[in-house]
């Protein structure tokens, strides 16, 4: 087997970067249109997309010519537009873990309002403040 360029092997990654910034943002789709199914989807495909970009890395690391990739101008500009790439795909990464926050709170909210309307009678709150129903609600209670 003959070992890739060090220009082909950069290129390979620039092209895994951005298949990563493209789910991000497919993810970020499915979290404000709250798709359950989807996301679920996509963060098992962000997984095997992190590994395969985490095992190049690895990979370019120990290329022997990787120290001389700064002189070579095409890998030079390679090696740039995948570090830009990166950087983009840590902005928008950190944006949907944001999203996915306010989306959790939101559905939080929406299930204490639940909780609330159907047992109000049963209603008591945890030691952090949250409402719980309290389906056990004297039961341990014994004369």
């Amino acid at each position: 087997m003959t070992e890739s360029t060090l220009s082909e092997l950069l290129s390979q990654q620039l092209v895994r970067l951005d298949q990563l910034l493209a789910l991000l943002e497919r993810e970020t789709d499915a979290l404000v249109q709250r798709d359950v199914d989807q996301i679920e989807a996509l963060l098992k495909e962000k997984l095997g997309l992190l590994d395969s970009i985490g095992q190049a890395d690895l990979q370019l690391s120990r290329h022997p010519h990787i120290q001389q990739a700064s002189e070579d101008p095409t890998c030079a500009a390679t090696l740039a537009q995948a570090r830009e790439r990166l950087a983009q795909c840590q902005s928008r990464n950190q944006h949907n873990q944001e999203q996915a926050e306010l989306v959790g709170a939101s559905l939080t909210r929406l299930q204490q309002l639940l909780q609330r309307t159907r047992h109000a009678s049963a209603m008591t709150y945890t030691g952090e403040g949250q409402t719980h129903v309290g389906q056990r609600l004297g039961k341990r209670i014994q004369v």
